[in-house]
């Protein structure tokens, strides 16, 4: 008997020692920030929670007899969530509420529960109050509580820029300054442009820029190489039949050379010509394949080239030119 005594304490006392476990897993404190206030103020309701599943935790009001019409919930929500230790966690939320019956109201308790366990708050006394009036001057009454707020809709902001006088003068100096745009607009419309004088592009710019035209143009393949030389012998065609005065166009590469032969070109000149021409003809007809370091080399020759012999004319049409006048005189 001695021992059925001994092994019930021993029971009793493992199942207080997991209630106490399992009330140090899932537990809530509560505390009011104020014990009294007046009819529409607000007082908050600090909220400690522990509990062992975060996401499974749900709570709720004690039904009480006296209901919760007696005060009204205005927010809830949790400030923070710190990590205890393990999978246990605690909650700081925090629950405004407010009253229009002036009477001691009692807030019931609050129930945390887990798959785990559950745990009840002590309910909260709250003392509300009338404020005091005083009707001998009744223009003094001022609001308990400030008035929230109303966020201006769409209408409100245009009726407020409809009746406004700004916006009249706003759009009275628009008006005035379309009025100025059109005005400046028309009068530019209807001056007659100023002629501009464009020089006329000479023989040899157009052949400077045919021949500036091909640095850095891709020359990897036959076809590439092809275009290239064509290019440069049609530029160096045209610029020797507009200042030399014969169809450089239409003639062949060796009758082009034959037909230089009577005009005042340079031996250097002539040779490079000749080199020109014949590179050419390889590389359309025989198929040749120069490098490009060669291509590059024979064009600056045929540029430089060209231009000592512009010069050359150059001096050479106007020592023509003085002549003639000196004869015309």
């Amino acid at each position: 008997m001695q021992r059925l005594r001994y092994l019930y304490i021993l029971v009793l006392a493992l199942l207080g020692l997991g209630g106490q476990a399992s009330a140090q897993r899932v537990s809530i404190q509560t505390h009011l920030d104020r014990s009294e206030i007046r009819i529409g103020e607000r007082a908050a309701i600090e909220m400690t929670i522990r509990t062992d599943n975060l996401a499974a935790t749900r709570f709720h009001l004690v039904e009480d007899s006296t209901g919760t019409e007696r005060f009204r919930i205005l927010e809830f929500g949790a400030l923070d969530t710190i990590n205890v230790g393990g999978t246990i966690q605690e909650i700081k939320a925090r629950m405004i509420i407010t009253s229009f019956d002036s009477t001691l109201i009692t807030i019931p308790p609050i129930v945390v529960e887990t798959p785990s366990g559950s745990a009840v708050s002590k309910p909260l006394a709250l003392n509300v109050i009338s404020p005091e009036v005083d009707l001998e001057h009744p223009d003094r009454f001022k609001p308990i509580q400030d008035p929230w707020d109303e966020p201006y809709t769409l209408w409100d902001i245009l009726v407020i820029i409809w009746t406004s006088w700004i916006t009249y003068v706003a759009i009275f100096i628009a008006l005035v300054l379309l009025f100025i745009y059109e005005y400046k607009r028309r009068a530019e419309y209807m001056k007659e442009p100023e002629p501009i004088y464009q020089p006329p592009t000479t023989a040899f710019e157009i052949f400077l820029r045919r021949v500036g035209g091909l640095k850095g143009l891709r020359l990897e393949d036959q076809q590439d190489f092809k275009n290239y030389y064509s290019e440069l012998t049609g530029a160096l065609r045209s610029y020797l039949g507009d200042v030399l005065h014969f169809d450089a166009l239409e003639k062949t590469s060796s009758e082009l050379l034959d037909e230089l032969q009577g005009y005042p070109l340079s031996s250097d000149y002539r040779r490079t010509i000749e080199g020109l021409f014949r590179e050419a003809d390889f590389v359309k007809f025989a198929k040749s394949l120069p490098l490009r370091s060669e291509a590059e080399q024979v064009t600056r020759s045929i540029e430089e080239q060209t231009k000592a012999f512009h010069l050359a004319w150059l001096e050479e049409q106007a020592k023509q030119e003085a002549e003639r006048k000196e004869v015309a005189e």
